[in-house]
C-alpha cells in the first residue's frame, strides 16, 4: 500500500504547473506573461553566463569615482635613459686600516663613523689616537702586523656618548613562582676617523705615468 501511495503522490507532483523536475509540461501551459525568463544559461565549457536579454535589460553600472580618480594618477616612475653624473659618485678611499678597539676589530678609512664600547675618561669633541693597528692597506701595498703594525696609528674624534636600546631579560623558574624582568642599556661611544698614519696612498695613474715618462 505504501508503494502505491507514493507512486500516486509522484504522479500528482508531475502534473502540477510548477513543481519538481518533471513539471515541464505544466510550465509550458502557462501564458507568456506567467512564464519565467531565464537570465542565466549554462554550457559545460563556459559555465553560467548571463543571456543577451538580461544584459540589455540591466543598464551598465556607472564607473565609481574612485576608479576614475585612479585612472588619472601619474605613473610611479619614468626612466630618463641617462646615467648619474660624476658629482654624485662616491670618491674612492685611498688607504684603510684594521684597528682594534675594546676587543673588536674595525676596518676604517678617513671620514668613517664607527660605534664602539664606551671609552672612559673622554668627552665629546676629544681627539684620540688609536695605536692598536692590525693591518694597513692601499692600492699599492698591504702591511700586516704581528700582531700590531709598529709606528702605525689612527686618529679619531669622539662624536657622541650614548646608551643603546633597551634589552629585556626575563627569567622564570617552573613551579617555583619565580619571575624576574630586568632591562639593560649598553653604553656606547661614536668615533669619526680623521686620518690613518703609517702608510702612503698610492699615486694616481696619471701622475705615475707622467713620472715614468719624465725618467
Amino acid at each position: 500500500m505504501s508503494l502505491a501511495r507514493t507512486a500516486r503522490a509522484l504522479a500528482r507532483l508531475a502534473a502540477q504547473p510548477c513543481g519538481s523536475s518533471g513539471g515541464l509540461q505544466g510550465l509550458s501551459s502557462l501564458r507568456p506573461a506567467q512564464q519565467l525568463v531565464s537570465l542565466w544559461s549554462y554550457t559545460p565549457a563556459q559555465g553560467f553566463a548571463a543571456s543577451a536579454a538580461a544584459a540589455q535589460a540591466e543598464p551598465a553600472a556607472a564607473e565609481p569615482p574612485a576608479a576614475a580618480a585612479a585612472a588619472e594618477l601619474p605613473p610611479v616612475y619614468t626612466p630618463l635613459g641617462e646615467a648619474v653624473g660624476e658629482r654624485y659618485a662616491v670618491p674612492p678611499k685611498k688607504v684603510f686600516a684594521v684597528v682594534e678597539v675594546g676587543g673588536t676589530q674595525y676596518k676604517v678609512t678617513p671620514d668613517d663613523v664607527i660605534v664602539v664600547e664606551k671609552l672612559g675618561d673622554v668627552d665629546v669633541n676629544d681627539k684620540l689616537r688609536l695605536q692598536r693597528v692590525l693591518l694597513l692597506g692601499s692600492a699599492a701595498e698591504t702591511v700586516i702586523g704581528r700582531p700590531y703594525v709598529p709606528g702605525a696609528a689612527v686618529d679619531a674624534a669622539v662624536e657622541e656618548q650614548f646608551l643603546d636600546g633597551k634589552v629585556l631579560i626575563f627569567h622564570k623558574r617552573r613551579r617555583k613562582n619565580s619571575r624576574r624582568l630586568r632591562g639593560h642599556r649598553q653604553p656606547l661611544t661614536t668615533l669619526r676617523i680623521l686620518d690613518v698614519h703609517g702608510i702612503e696612498a698610492a699615486a694616481e695613474p696619471e701622475a705615475a705615468a707622467a713620472a715614468a715618462a719624465g725618467q
